[in-house]
């Protein structure tokens, strides 16, 4: 539950605990927004005009600050090995290799119309572009921990690669626009990071860090127990390498063109880059920094209504730009003993409500297989916001 829309634990439909050894792979693609609707970014993915119809549409449910967008890439591999202390014990070895992609933008309703439309309709005026901030970070982990059987809690020690980041930080920013755009006067508090500029490939390593993951889970007595759970993924930090850009600015600007002295001197018409780097205060410099992982935090409880039926409640956080508290109410049923079904209700993350649906079965003993989506009615129309799928695979032996 601490993931979006993961199904609860059932003992008829997931592996049997006795197995020696369960290997499980997973993999989450994951995109929303509070206000852009599907049918923008779709469509400049896929090229071509941008229609002033569909900008609008997306312009029209912005609000003055606190406009969000992100998606989140994660791929996982996990061993989980027998008993560490003979066939009574329910501590298990497990080893973890995982790779994350993640990124979180808050934008301004001005900055949409700015980046959408131009800076004409703020002729006179102006559009204030803070609070805002964009990141953008790529790493890869690898660890080994311990789980408890009975329970699914677990300790696990990452070390972390980091292989890209991009973070914006603007704390206050206005852009003034004079009459027929002659005149442009911002001012502009903020930080810029950029990890090594020479390249981001897979096979480089700009950072190197340490995380921490682990989940506590307690079951009550009763009846109808609950079964409560907290945990972290991705507690730690990254060292970007000295060969990280910085560039902070706290700073007034006025911008009025370039003059040109003579217009058949053509070495003075063009305008280089030193020239633009100059005028605009865009020199940076190197240095290592030192920055949190995107940890994720949750709370999960579920409770069974009946022998079929479960209802559960999740709240959930990322420490990424633009995301805010998600709170994930489920309801699932298992039928037969081998499949169990759900269906979700969120509101939080990057954006506003979404449906989704989960199911997951077992083949065999040996094979479970889940899949689930966090935003239904996307897959069927682009008025919507947010888009996701989940695919998972555990087999013991």
């Amino acid at each position: 539950m601490g993931q979006d829309v993961q199904l609860p634990r059932d003992a008829r439909v997931d592996l049997n605990t006795g197995f020696r050894n369960v290997i499980s792979a997973d993999g989450t693609a994951d995109y929303n927004a509070s206000t852009v609707l599907n049918e923008l970014p779709l469509a400049i993915r896929n090229g071509g005009s941008l229609g002033r119809d569909l900008r609008q549409r997306s312009a029209d449910r912005s609000r003055s600050t606190g406009n969000s967008a992100g998606y989140i890439l994660h791929g996982r591999v996990e061993w989980t090995g027998a008993a560490c202390r003979g066939k009574r014990s329910t501590l298990r070895p497990l080893v973890n290799v995982a790779y994350h992609e993640q990124s979180g933008l808050s934008f301004t309703a001005d900055q949409f119309n700015v980046a959408f439309f131009g800076n004409a309709a703020y002729q006179e005026r102006t559009a204030q572009l803070s609070p805002s901030g964009f990141e953008r970070i790529r790493y890869q982990t690898i660890g080994a921990g311990i789980m408890q059987d009975s329970t699914g809690s677990f300790l696990r020690v990452d070390l972390v690669r980091g292989q890209s980041l991009v973070a914006l930080d603007v704390r206050s920013a206005e852009l003034f626009t004079g009459a027929d755009g002659r005149v442009l006067r911002t001012s502009f508090t903020g930080d810029y990071f950029a990890s090594d500029t020479a390249g981001s490939g897979f096979d480089r390593t700009n950072g190197l860090g340490a995380a921490l993951s682990g989940r506590w889970a307690i079951t009550t007595n009763g009846k109808r127990p609950i079964r409560f759970g907290i945990g972290v993924d991705d507690l730690g930090f990254i060292a970007w390498n000295p060969n990280t850009v910085r560039i902070s600015k706290d700073t007034l600007f006025s911008y009025e063109g370039w003059r040109v002295e003579s217009l058949f001197a053509l070495d003075n018409v063009f305008v280089n880059e030193e020239t633009v780097v100059d005028t605009f205060g865009l020199r940076y410099r190197n240095g290592s920094v030192t920055r949190l992982t995107p940890f994720h935090a949750y709370m999960d409880a579920n409770m069974a209504l009946n022998d079929h039926w479960r209802i559960g409640l999740a709240v959930e956080h990322r420490y990424l730009t633009g995301y805010i508290p998600q709170a994930t109410v489920q309801a699932s049923r298992v039928i037969g003993q081998r499949t169990m079904l759900g269906a979700s209700v969120s509101y939080g993350g990057f954006g506003g409500a979404r449906f989704g649906l989960a199911a997951k079965r077992r083949f065999g003993k040996h094979v479970l297989v889940s899949f689930s989506t966090p935003q239904v009615p996307a897959l069927f129309s682009g008025r919507v916001s947010g888009l996701g799928l989940l695919f998972g695979t555990s087999i013991g032996f």
